[in-house]
């Protein structure tokens, strides 16, 4: 499909409820085991939307509009930033991060690092895993490796990013907050509220694990993933930044922007840091798949081919035997 005609089809970009008593009714029908497998394991919420439309919703502990902190779950939000800033010209993913943090032009290794690297994980920067977490820590940070060589899981290159967004938007005259410039810019239009964002001492957002979110407000937040942007017939954010989060790196396939993917593996050694079977259980999942995951079990996936956006949020502290590729295939029963 042309970008024109993709614009006109996607005028409709947010996820409704058909009515309240059909959606109740087809998640206690169709859902069940998946919603069963979910509350087992301490489940709060549950969504799955296909093109747009709630298809099954159930909350087992909590109202809609409760905010659920999603752990690491909120690297996503890294990517829509980064497109929203692309979107406003103030960013692209190939420049030099020393564009930015002008010190680094002086190293050999961290003067060749990109915001695409960055946002890969693919940058060699990490913290010390015992070390401290913070902003200077994370600028003074040496590289591990050269930049595209190996992947890690890692929250520095978000402690990094938030500091890259916040000099980018104070040279603009557009702020000083990421947090408040992605929520008012970006997510408060297509409806992904209520949110709240955790933050270092300093007041810099955590986009490595601070954001809370209600179930539905989240799914907004995929679908305008799946959508490349697209809200109400409009590019709110830049499609190519997105679909470059969708895609993994030379480092790890299965890695994106904050986002893990059911790509195979591109043979590389070092497996997922996540801890999860995606890959190795027999799951239905389309290739295609896209999955932002924190602690307990706190799920969005995501899948253009098939229109899908799933929520699965857990209660605080919830550690139950979780798996992904089970999930996924309950929930498949149903759609």
């Amino acid at each position: 499909m042309d970008r024109r005609g993709f614009l006109s089809t996607a005028a409709a970009c947010s996820v409704v409820t058909a009515s309240a008593g059909r959606a109740r009714a087809q998640t206690l029908s169709r859902f069940s085991d998946a919603i069963r497998y979910s509350a087992d394991r301490g489940g709060a919420t549950f969504l799955v939307a296909r093109h747009g439309v709630i298809m099954g919703e159930e909350y087992h502990v909590a109202m809609a509009q409760a905010r659920w902190p999603i752990g690491t779950g909120t690297r996503m939000f890294a990517p829509l930033l980064a497109a929203s800033l692309a979107e406003d010209r103030l960013l692209s993913l190939d420049e030099p991060v020393a564009m930015t943090l002008g010190d680094w032009g002086l190293h050999p290794l961290k003067s060749t690092m990109s915001i695409r690297s960055l946002l890969s994980g693919a940058s060699g920067i990490a913290f010390e895993r015992r070390g401290p977490r913070d902003l200077a820590t994370a600028l003074a940070l040496e590289p591990s490796d050269p930049p595209g060589v190996r992947f890690h899981d890692d929250a520095a290159p978000y402690v990094l990013f938030a500091e890259i967004a916040r000099r980018k938007l104070e040279a603009a005259g557009r702020g000083s907050d990421p947090a408040r410039y992605l929520t008012e810019r970006t997510l408060l239009p297509i409806g992904c509220v209520p949110i709240g964002w955790t933050r270092m001492p300093d007041g810099a957002p955590r986009f490595d694990d601070g954001a809370a979110v209600s179930a539905r407000g989240w799914a907004q937040a995929g679908e305008l993933f799946r959508r490349e942007g697209v809200w109400r017939a409009q590019q709110l954010a830049d499609d190519s930044t997105l679909r470059e989060a969708l895609r993994g790196s030379f480092a790890e396939s299965r890695a994106g922007f904050g986002l893990w993917l059911a790509a195979p593996s591109n043979g590389s050694r070092q497996p997922p840091e996540l801890d999860s079977d995606l890959w190795r259980g027999q799951s239905p999942a389309p290739v295609d798949l896209a999955m932002a995951a924190g602690d307990g079990g706190q799920r969005l996936y995501l899948s253009q081919s098939m229109g899908l956006v799933i929520v699965r949020q857990a209660e605080p502290g919830a550690r139950a035997n979780w798996s992904d590729a089970e999930f996924l295939r309950l929930v498949w029963q149903g759609l």
